[in-house]
């Protein structure tokens, strides 16, 4: 990883509000920036979104990602909280000081805003009850979980239902349906999932385009800026923290996430579906008031709200240990083997960091006492309680107590956080034993399934699905990305069906994933082997039609500087594509990323110890470097396989 981007958006204790006031608008397109900005933008967006951060990181600064406590933060005269607000998000205490407090409270009164373009007809409206749910959500056991959990919401006030017969006549002016589907989850029997970017396909031939397409986006354009790098930061931390520094986490989810916040008055007919029933039953539609999961501006509303509770804790945490009154769920915290192995109290320096994705509250501490790691979790407990207000039935509170009752927010030294297991005493990151076994089954049938007298192929969407988590995956093993780019050939393409027994290259790369995966078992990866730093030893190599050569240097460790050169076998150089042999196989720039390979060969034999080592390694050819720094190649075949071998030999 390249340094992560900046931590979140500093709280009030760091800057004055006026500079993060930008980050509160909505999103415009420079390109159009009178205009509003729509889902059917959203690609344009991220384009824009990607340059704007990649601008960032070349001019930021990189500081450590630890905070070191220093106990500097009083708690100013608390702010009058509003005494009635809509569903369960209203900003209180600290919160109100916050930058976005003002935009939280029109969250809580007034609800959400919500504008997904214009009307339907009520052709429209009659096709898409007619189609009703996904089949996902049809089966007795689906319809039957579906009941229960539909049931609480309706009694929580975050749903009503009603049936089409009743407003058929005359349908709300906002009224749009999409298909529900219930898809498996690990926690609980389904989840619950509205499709609103489903387009529908009307009798007359039309497409109807979904809610997320024409959905405004009017959430504030920096909530989300940093989900991409919670996981990068978390790896850095443990890649910084001493060798014999213990790493402490705790997590905290919010229960029901979305559902906490309430879509404007009125416009909660843009989010209704027909309710899953036995056949027979009268239609009945389902009405959330609340954001829905899978409507394109949840995630960022609602990461207005738990971004300012992250801010919001850290500011309690900068207050002096032992300051803050007991909360009532920090008996959940407290306990186990690491936790009881510190002293009580301990005068000594305390580093924290803590994060937010989406509802998971994390929290990472390097204590020297009991004492420590309470107040970290009481600051961070109070800041989620100070924009979701406490409920004085825990089991209803917004801090999910079913997740603290499984111990998720004790302070362990090993703990799964954002699919991977951290191991805060060896300072390793593996990919979680479940979904290891499971991608480690389906590669092995796909393998199996190639064979024989009979092979099959794999399905596209399938085959998608699998290499996208593969490749998440591969966030915690050094260059496995470099397996990957003829998949994505492959997926380039799109075809019906993957049939690795007539693609050689492509089943060599399976087979290599598999074993990258099978080998993370019993060999976990250091965090600092996922990170940049200065060189241990630097190579420089160049390359021509004629040979190789290159030099090896000691940096921040010592190595015999050694110069090698190589002269090309004739048969390399017969293939060498030039003005008098256009129609060759091999470009120089392919012989300047095999010698690229030769160079980390070299230093593999005269360096003393490469593992756990940084390397520096210079080439002058741009599209090698290129390769390197993606780990993967478009259009070279020569490249994608010398990038299969550099990926197996720095696993090895």
């Amino acid at each position: 990883f390249a340094p992560p981007v900046a931590a979140p958006l500093a709280s009030s204790v760091d800057a004055p509000p006026q500079e993060f006031h930008g980050g509160l608008q909505q999103p415009r397109l420079g390109t159009a920036p009178d205009l509003p900005v729509t889902g059917s933008h959203t690609k344009y967006l991220r384009r824009q979104n990607k340059r704007e951060r990649q601008q960032k990181q070349l001019t930021q600064e990189f500081n450590d990602v630890w905070r070191n406590h220093r106990g500097h933060f009083s708690i100013p005269t608390p702010k009058q909280a509003p005494s009635s607000f809509r569903n369960s998000m209203c900003p209180s205490g600290l919160a109100l000081e916050h930058p976005a407090a003002a935009t939280l409270l029109q969250y809580a009164t007034s609800g959400c805003p919500t504008r997904t373009g214009q009307n339907w007809t009520k052709e429209m409206i009659e096709e898409a009850i007619e189609r009703g749910p996904h089949v996902s959500a049809t089966s007795a056991e689906a319809i039957e979980y579906f009941k229960s959990e539909i049931d609480q919401k309706v009694a929580a006030g975050q749903a009503k239902v009603v049936d089409w017969d009743d407003i058929k006549d005359n349908p709300p002016p906002e009224l749009k349906i999409s298909p529900l589907a219930l898809v498996p989850h690990k926690s609980r029997k389904f989840r619950a999932i509205l499709d609103l970017s489903f387009r529908l396909r009307l009798k007359s031939g039309e497409v109807a385009p979904s809610v997320n397409e024409t959905s405004e986006k009017t959430a504030p354009k920096a909530a989300c800026e940093q989900l991409g790098h919670v996981l990068n930061r978390i790896i850095y931390a443990f890649a910084e923290a001493a060798d014999d520094a213990k790493i402490f986490m705790a997590k905290f989810d919010i229960k029901d996430g979305f559902w906490r916040l309430d879509c404007q008055e009125s416009e909660e007919w843009n989010f209704a579906y027909v309710m899953p029933q036995e056949e027979g039953q009268p239609t009945r539609l389902v009405v959330p008031t609340s954001l829905q999961m899978g409507w394109i501006e949840s995630p960022p509303f609602f990461c207005a709200a738990s971004e300012t509770g992250r801010d919001v804790a850290e500011d309690y945490v900068e207050t002096n240990i032992g300051s803050q009154p007991e909360h009532k769920f920090e008996q959940y915290t407290a306990g186990g083997k690491d936790y009881e192995k510190l002293p009580p109290k301990k005068e000594g320096d305390l580093k924290y960091l803590l994060e937010v994705y989406v509802d998971d509250f994390i929290s990472l501490a390097i204590p020297t006492s009991q004492e420590q790691l309470d107040h970290v979790a009481r600051g961070v407990l109070q800041g989620i309680h100070d924009v979701f207000p406490e409920n004085d039935d825990d089991a209803m509170d917004p801090i999910a107590l079913k997740k603290l009752l499984k111990d998720d927010g004790k302070w362990l030294l090993e703990k799964e956080i954002l699919g991977f297991i951290f191991d805060g005493d060896k300072k390793t990151i593996w990919l979680e034993n479940s979904k290891r076994e499971a991608l480690l089954k389906v590669l092995k049938g796909w393998l199996r399934a190639s064979r024989g007298d009979r092979p099959q192929g794999v399905p596209f969407d399938e085959f998608q699905s699998v290499i996208s988590k593969i490749r998440h995956a591969f966030i915690s093993i050094p260059a496995g990305k470099g397996l990957l780019s003829h998949c994505n050939d492959v997926m380039r393409t799109e075809p019906a069906f993957i049939h690795l027994h007539t693609n050689r290259e492509l089943y060599d790369a399976i087979g290599s994933i598999r074993n990258f995966l099978h080998e993370s078992i019993a060999q976990p990866t250091k965090c600092k082997q996922l990170v940049q730093g200065h060189p241990h030893y630097i190579g420089i190599e160049d390359a021509s039609g004629h040979g190789v050569a290159g030099v090896v240097l000691g940096e921040l460790d010592a190595v015999v500087p050694t110069v090698f050169r190589m002269e090309w076998p004739q048969e390399i150089r017969d293939e060498l594509v030039s003005d008098t042999n256009p129609t060759g196989s091999i470009t120089n720039s392919d012989l300047e990323f095999a010698g690229f390979l030769l160079l980390w060969l070299v230093m593999e034999e005269i360096c003393p110890e490469l593992m756990h080592k940084h390397v520096g390694m210079w080439s002058d050819n741009q599209p090698t470097v290129c390769w390197v720094k993606r780990m993967a190649s478009k259009n070279s075949f020569l490249a994608k396989c010398i990038l299969q071998i550099i990926a197996l030999r720095q696993k090895n």
